[in-house]
């Protein structure tokens, strides 16, 4: 196991600012409040916390020589956001939502989960961006190996840090995570003649692409590609929920189709709801209103 200090070194070399966190006992955690402590070995031992982090090798030298079993911590939102992943099921969400088999750069396995490693993209902090994984961006942090978890495991990659740059965020998490200014894609008025008609074809178009999503293909019982049917729903989900928020669909009329079409596809109907929540709470955010458009008489 690589110790405490050399791994803060490192992450700090690398232009990740680090922190000392305290550390899980057995019977709860180094904080004050003991075995009474809601987040062990996960919140800083500074007085002002994240806000002290740092990269300079002289002052995390100091820190760990005086706690030497720390927990290492990392500052997200400058360098470094992080995907955090609290099961099994929800990191089969975000690979289908990515359409990747694996994630492109580091994977952190937790105590109980998994953190996905992206390069930082002025993200804020998030939870729920689907159901089971919340971000970490401007203003959070992160456990990072080899710091030990109230179960007793280590924080271990799974798939290795070598250092800056980090992977781009994908463009379906950053949309989830904070959706896009407005472009003339989305996001800014619409003009068309009658709003009803334009909602049902926005509805009817967004279906159509779930059916014509790809769907995963199996060998021996483990997914070869991710498909795009998650994918395909939550951004049908986002889109039509932009609509919905200025009252250009009716909500259980597009939660009904959307659901039938995942089901109809393969997806669960429970997956296919929280998915379907994920989006449509994100679109909700960032209304897109079609307006009338004015016809002018020829004189």
């Amino acid at each position: 196991m690589t110790p405490p200090l050399a791994a803060a070194l490192r992450y700090a070399a690398a232009g990740i600012a680090v922190m000392p966190l305290n550390s899980p006992t057995g019977t709860g955690c180094t904080c004050t409040a003991g075995p009474g402590c809601t987040s062990v070995g996960k919140h800083p031992r500074l007085r002002h916390g994240l806000h002290e982090a740092s990269t300079d090798p002289g002052q995390v030298r100091r820190w760990w020589t005086r706690w030497p079993y720390a927990n290492v911590g990392l500052a997200t939102g400058h360098a470094l956001d992080v995907c955090d992943v609290d099961t099994p099921d929800a990191l089969h969400r975000l690979l289908d939502l990515l359409d990747v088999i694996r994630p492109p750069g580091p994977l952190v396995r937790t105590g109980q989960g998994w953190h996905v490693w992206y390069a930082s993209n002025g993200l804020p902090n998030r939870v729920a961006v689907i159901p089971g994984v919340d971000w970490r961006g401007t203003g959070g942090l992160v456990v990072a190996p080899p710091s030990r978890h109230a179960t007793g495991d280590r924080y271990r990659f799974t798939q290795p840090f070598t250092g800056l740059p980090l992977p781009p965020v994908p463009a379906v998490l950053r949309q989830l995570v904070a959706p896009p200014a407005p472009s003339p894609a989305a996001g800014v008025p619409v003009e068309v003649d009658d709003p009803d008609r334009y909602g049902q074809a926005a509805l009817t178009g967004e279906i159509q692409r779930i059916h014509a999503a790809p769907r995963p293909t199996y060998t021996g019982g483990h997914r070869v590609t991710g498909g795009g049917r998650n994918m395909a729903l939550v951004r049908a989900a986002f889109r039509l929920g932009q609509l919905a928020a200025t009252g250009a669909l009716d909500e259980h009329q597009v939660w009904r189709q959307l659901t039938d079409a995942a089901i109809s596809v393969g997806l669960p109907a429970a997956e296919a709801q929280r998915t379907i929540a994920s989006g449509w709470r994100a679109g909700l955010r960032h209304p897109r209103m079609p307006t009338r458009r004015v016809h002018r008489l020829r004189r």
